[in-house]
C-alpha cells in the first residue's frame, strides 16, 4: 500500500489509464487537469464529480474529452467502466468513504493528502486495500520528490546504515508564500463556489466533529478545543513520514 508497484501496463505509452476524479475543487482545477492533460500519452480524465453543480461545469470546461453533460447524482467513477483510477480530492473527512468504494469496485485509488484525519479512518483503508489483493492506494504527496527531501532521506539511510545511529532532532528553514502566489500566476483561471446543497454541508459539519472527536480525544486523548483542532487540522495536512 501507499506506492503503487509499477507494472508494464502503468508504464507502456499503448496503454492510457482512465481516470476519474472525484472533487472539483483548487487542487484539482489547478494541478490534476492540467497536469493530466499535459500527460495524454499516459492518461484520460474519463469522469469528474463534485457536489457543487457549478465547479462541476467549470472543471468540465478545463476537460473537453468528457461529455459535457455532469453524470446523474447517484453516478460515481468508483462503479463506472470508463475509469481504471480514482483520484480522491473531496475533503478530508471524506476520503475513506470514497477510498473504501473505489477498492471495492477493483480500482487503483489515488488520494490526496492527507489520507484521513483518523487512525480509524486510516486502518479503514488499509484493510479495503488488503481486501482487494494489496498496491493499490497511493497518497499523492509530491514533497516525497522533491530534492531537498530525497537528500534527506538519503542522509537518514545512511547515518543509520552507517552505525552513527538514528538522527533525533532536525531544523528546517524553508521559505515559502501563500499558495494564491503561485495559483496567480498559473494559467489555471480556477474558480471558487458555494452553490452547496444543505444536505452536503450538514454532513461535511457532522463527519468533521465526529473526525475531530475520535482523533483527538479517543485516538491521541487531549482534549478537544478550538486551538487543537485548529493544530490537528493543519498538521494532518504537513505530515511526511520518511
Amino acid at each position: 500500500m501507499f506506492g503503487m508497484n509499477r507494472t508494464d501496463e502503468a508504464t507502456s505509452n499503448s496503454h492510457i489509464i482512465k481516470v476519474g476524479i472525484i472533487g472539483c475543487g483548487m487542487q484539482t482545477q489547478v494541478i490534476h487537469i492540467p497536469l493530466l492533460n499535459s500527460l495524454s500519452n499516459l492518461f484520460q480524465i474519463t469522469y469528474l464529480c463534485d457536489v457543487s453543480p457549478a465547479a462541476l461545469q467549470h472543471s468540465l470546461l478545463k476537460s473537453p474529452e468528457i461529455p459535457q453533460t455532469p453524470p446523474p447524482p447517484s453516478a460515481s467513477p468508483s462503479t463506472s467502466t470508463q475509469v481504471d483510477l480514482v483520484l480522491i480530492a473531496t475533503s478530508h473527512v471524506f476520503h475513506a468513504r470514497h477510498a473504501t468504494l473505489a477498492l471495492q469496485a477493483g480500482k487503483y485509488v489515488c488520494i490526496e493528502k492527507p489520507i484521513a484525519l483518523t487512525l480509524q479512518d486510516t486502518d479503514a483503508i488499509i484493510a479495503a486495500d488488503a481486501a482487494a489483493g494489496g498496491d493499490k492506494v497511493f497518497i499523492g504527496y509530491m514533497r516525497r520528490y522533491a530534492a531537498a527531501f530525497v537528500d534527506v532521506v538519503k542522509e537518514v539511510n545512511s547515518t543509520i546504515v552507517g552505525g552513527e545511529g538514528q538522527i533525533r532532532y532536525a531544523r528546517v528553514r524553508d521559505i515559502t508564500g501563500s499558495n494564491s502566489v503561485f495559483v496567480s500566476q498559473s494559467g489555471t483561471y480556477p474558480g471558487t463556489f458555494n452553490d452547496y446543497r444543505h444536505e452536503d454541508s450538514e454532513a461535511l459539519r457532522i463527519k468533521t466533529a465526529s473526525d475531530m472527536h475520535q482523533a483527538l480525544e479517543v485516538e491521541l486523548g487531549i482534549p478537544l478545543t478550538k486551538q487543537t483542532e485548529l493544530i490537528w487540522e493543519v498538521l494532518s495536512t504537513l505530515v511526511f513520514t520518511i
